[in-house]
């Protein structure tokens, strides 16, 4: 029996098999199981797709970015104009606990905890912030967490500690804060995860493709899916689920298309395998794709591998990068992406939606004015409130507006003022005055109104003011 699970997972996955069904190696000379090494260094990255690597000294509005690298005997200075992102290799994990994930509309978001409503003003409290209060009309949308959210990895910029077996030549590599795969090959991490698990991904490709996403799998020197795994087939056009059974005997879940618009070279990626409801769920680009029920995560696997397989005789080049891993307990209503409609709504745990006013959070309960009917609503039984729109106040744009992104997760935009080691300061529209410890920032986001595809070349004398 065991010889027949290890030949029928052959035939369906098209993988090399080592003894008792396990999953070793790709074809070509193998190599042993190694750990990838830990990235240094922070990464500037310009508008014409330029990057240099080194470090950050500081930013203000007098002098500009400062920046170190140690082959260059002087400080380089760079204005805000032609900066893309910084990646800071610095940063520190935040241990935070949040209830809710709040959306704005101007594309920010932070995590933290509701404290109260009303028709003006949203009491929310943050990490960074402590209690404040939000003008109601920037508030696009709330997530409520599921209880005992948490995130157990994001990268890969922060650390090491992944296993990659590689086939010849080299697979997948780490390169300026992505994981870049260019043959078959597999890229793993144990995780120890325990409860139901989301993990989120963008991911960039050049020619076809097939990456394959397994959650619960085991995760040693020698890598393999197990039983309980959720495995996702992803392309450029479709994507597929796969599941084991004990003994190994893999079974296969209809595919979908992917959403029109989808699939052309670049998306982002979330799978989500819900213990409670025995779900898996794939969403792309913020849309929801598929839910697969019937699902069982009862194996002893606690890790995430990805597979590149090569199914067309050429292997793609893939690029993966902003990976993000959380994990949570009961019953969970996955984000997705939807415009601002002319009224307020309420997502339920049950599924259902009930559209009116939302009226005020107080007390632990949400007041819905519905059709005549004001309803209290306990937020346990709510997943989500989505806002009608309405028009926020607006940021000045200048130079030296940017969006910082936070360990764990969350946004926030503003005009920064100054970074040097001891602080970060600056100025927003929502929250006023703003201080940081600088290493509470994994990345520096400029230009944000720049369409990303606009390639802006710095003039021959564009730095010559700070280079003397």
């Amino acid at each position: 029996m065991k010889d027949r699970a290890s030949w029928a997972w052959l035939l369906l996955c098209g993988l090399p098999l080592g003894a008792a069904g396990q999953i070793l190696q790709f074809g070509g000379p193998t190599t042993a199981a190694e750990l990838m090494p830990e990235p240094r260094g922070d990464l500037l990255e310009f508008v014409d797709g330029s990057a240099l690597h080194g470090q950050l000294e500081g930013m203000d509005l007098q002098h500009g970015l400062t920046w170190e690298k140690p082959e260059v005997r002087n400080r380089m200075l760079f204005r805000p104009t032609h900066i893309d992102l910084i990646r800071l290799a610095r940063a520190q994990s935040v241990s935070i606990t949040p209830t809710c994930h709040l959306w704005f509309g101007d594309g920010d978001d932070l995590y933290g905890a509701i404290t109260s409503l009303d028709d003006q003003r949203l009491g929310f409290s943050t990490w960074f912030g402590g209690s404040m209060a939000i003008p109601r009309e920037a508030v696009r949308a709330i997530t409520f967490l599921s209880p005992h959210y948490s995130v157990v990895y994001e990268g890969p910029y922060d650390e090491g500690g992944w296993m990659v077996v590689n086939s010849a030549p080299r697979s997948w590599t780490f390169h300026d804060g992505a994981f870049i795969g260019t043959g078959r090959g597999m890229l793993g991490r144990e995780l120890h995860l325990t409860n139901s698990t989301t993990v989120e991904f963008d991911l960039a490709w050049s020619g076809p493709f097939a990456l394959e996403t397994g959650i619960y799998c085991d995760v040693t020197d020698r890598q393999e899916a197990g039983s309980g795994s959720c495995l996702v087939d992803l392309t450029a056009r479709q994507v597929s689920l796969r599941q084991t059974q004990n003994m190994g005997i893999p079974f296969g879940m209809a595919g979908v298309p992917l959403p029109e618009g989808g699939g052309k070279d670049r998306m982002r990626v979330a799978i989500e395998c819900d213990k409670a409801e025995e779900t898996a769920s794939v969403f792309v680009n913020h849309l929801l794709v598929k839910v697969w029920k019937n699902c069982s995560f009862q194996g002893g696997g606690t890790g995430i591998l990805f597979m590149q397989q090569n199914m067309w005789g050429a292997s793609a080049t893939l690029k993966l990068s902003h990976l993000k891993i959380s994990q949570w307990e009961s019953r969970s209503e996955p984000e997705t992406s939807a415009p601002a409609g002319a009224t307020d709504a309420i997502q339920f745990v049950n599924h259902d939606r009930a559209a009116g006013k939302i009226e005020s959070i107080q007390n632990g309960k949400a007041r819905l004015a519905l059709a005549g009917t004001v309803l209290d609503i306990p937020l346990a039984r709510v997943t989500r409130m989505e806002f009608a729109a309405a028009k926020a106040p607006a940021e000045a744009s200048n130079p030296w507006r940017v969006r910082a992104h936070f360990p764990g997760g969350g946004s926030l935009s503003f005009q920064l003022e100054k970074w040097d080691d001891k602080g970060v300061l600056g100025q927003s529209a929502l929250f006023g005055s703003l201080a940081f410890q600088p290493g509470a920032i994994r990345e520096w986001e400029f230009n944000l109104n720049r369409p990303k595809e606009d390639a802006v070349a710095a003039g021959d004398k564009e730095f010559e003011e700070f280079d003397e």
